[in-house]
C-alpha cells in the first residue's frame, strides 16, 4: 500500500477551553504537519470542552456520540488510528475496530497523565494496552514508568512547531526579559512554587505567561511586586517572541512526561532551569542547555532553584552564548518536520 493510500485518523481527548484555549494544540499542530506533508488525515479531538460541572460530567459522552456520528458511520474507512493520550481515548479506538474495521491498525502516544494518573493500572486499563499494535512515549523516563514493554515502541517527542526553525539568536545583552514562565497555572506546573520564589527575585524581570485555576492567587501575590508581569494565553507567534527576549527559562513541574515548552525555548537559544522531572532530565545537560535541579525536598528545591538561576544569570557573555548553541542543536532534533516524517515512516511499517 503507497503512502498516499494509508488514510489515517487522529484522535484526542485533548481540546481548548476557556480556561486553557491552547490545550491540545501540539496534536493540532502534528496534524497539520502531517496533511502538509501530504498524509491523508482527518482529526478528531474533543470540541465540546469547557469548565463548567456539567461538562465534568457529560463531556465523554459527548466525545463518544460525536465520533461516532463522525466516523463510525461513515462511508470513509481508515488504516490507522492514532490515539494521542491513551486513557480512556483507546476506547473509541477499540469500538472502530469492533465495529466498522477489525483490522484497523491502533498507534498510542502516551503524553504522561495517560500513565502517571493510572498506577497502578486497573484490569480494564491493562486489557485495552495488549489491544495496541504500536506505542509512542514522549520520553525514555515515561516509556520505563508503563506497566508492560511493548514489542512495538518508540520513543518520540510531539515536536516543535515549524516556526521555531526561523528562531533568531539574541544576545544576552539584548534580551529584555530575566526569567521566563509559559504553561499551564496550576499547582502540578508549580504555581505554588513560583509565588514562593517571588521574594528571591526582585532583581529579575519575570514574566508569566498562561492561563490556569492559579491565577487569581499569582494575581494577588505579584501586586507587591513590580518586577512580575503576568499575561494571559499567548498565541504561538506571541510564545516565540518571549522565548527569544528571555535570557532563561523556568520550569517547575512536578510531573512532567516531556515539557513542549522547554524544547521551544530552547529552539529560541534559551537556556532553562527546571525542576527533576522526567522531561527536563531528558532534555536538560547541567552547564549545557541548563540546569536540572530536584525536587525530593521541597526547602532544598527552592534553595537549589535560587542558586541555579542566580549560576545562569552569571555567566559570562561566551559562556553563555555556548549555552544558547547547544540548546538549540539539541532542539533541532525534535522540529515537528523532522518527528512527522519518522511517523510517516513507521505508518508505513505498520501497514507492511
Amino acid at each position: 500500500m503507497s503512502e498516499a493510500d494509508v488514510k489515517l485518523l487522529v484522535i484526542t481527548n485533548m481540546g481548548p477551553k476557556p480556561s486553557s484555549p491552547f490545550q491540545g494544540q501540539f496534536v493540532q499542530a502534528q496534524v497539520t504537519e502531517l496533511q502538509a506533508q501530504h498524509q491523508p488525515t482527518d482529526y478528531h479531538y474533543m470540541r465540546w470542552h469547557r469548565d463548567s460541572w456539567l461538562n465534568r460530567l457529560l463531556k465523554y459522552p459527548v466525545f463518544l456520540l460525536d465520533f461516532c456520528w463522525r466516523f463510525l458511520f461513515s462511508t470513509k474507512r481508515y488504516d490507522i488510528l492514532h490515539v494521542h493520550f491513551f486513557y480512556p481515548t483507546i476506547w473509541l479506538a477499540l469500538l472502530y475496530r469492533l465495529v466498522r474495521y477489525r483490522r484497523v491498525k491502533i498507534v498510542v502516544t502516551c503524553h504522561g497523565s495517560d500513565i502517571y494518573h493510572y498506577q497502578p493500572p486497573g484490569r480494564l486499563y491493562r486489557w485495552c494496552a495488549k489491544q495496541v499494535d504500536s506505542w509512542v512515549f514522549s520520553s525514555q523516563a515515561l516509556a520505563q514508568k508503563f506497566f508492560m514493554r511493548p514489542q512495538k515502541a518508540q520513543v518520540l517527542a510531539a515536536g516543535i512547531h515549524r516556526r521555531y526553525a526561523g528562531a533568531n539568536c539574541v544576545s544576552r545583552a539584548d534580551k529584555d526579559i530575566d526569567l521566563l514562565y509559559v504553561g499551564t497555572l496550576d499547582k502540578n506546573k508549580g504555581m505554588d512554587r513560583l509565588i514562593a520564589l517571588l521574594p528571591a527575585l526582585q532583581q529579575y524581570k519575570v514574566v508569566i505567561a498562561g492561563a490556569g485555576s492559579w491565577r487569581p492567587a499569582l494575581e494577588q501575590a505579584i501586586e507587591a511586586y513590580p518586577n512580575v508581569r503576568l499575561l494571559g494565553s499567548q498565541s504561538g507567534g506571541e510564545l516565540m517572541c518571549l522565548y527569544q527576549r528571555a535570557r532563561c527559562f523556568i520550569s517547575l513541574s512536578r510531573n512532567e512526561s516531556f515539557g513542549l515548552v522547554m524544547a521551544e525555548a530552547m529552539a529560541c537559544y534559551t537556556p532553562v532551569v527546571a525542576t527533576e522531572t522526567d522531561g527536563a532530565k531528558a532534555q536538560i545537560r547541567a552547564g549545557i542547555t541548563g540546569y536540572c535541579v530536584p525536587q525530593q525536598d521541597e526547602a532544598a528545591c527552592l534553595l537549589g532553584l535560587q542558586q541555579a538561576v542566580a549560576q545562569l544569570m552569571a555567566l559570562d557573555a561566551p559562556a553563555y552564548q555556548q549555552l544558547q548553541q547547544h540548546c538549540r542543536n539539541q532542539a533541532e532534533q525534535i522540529l515537528l518536520p523532522v518527528v512527522v516524517q519518522r511517523l510517516r515512516k513507521h505508518y508505513q511499517e505498520l501497514m507492511l
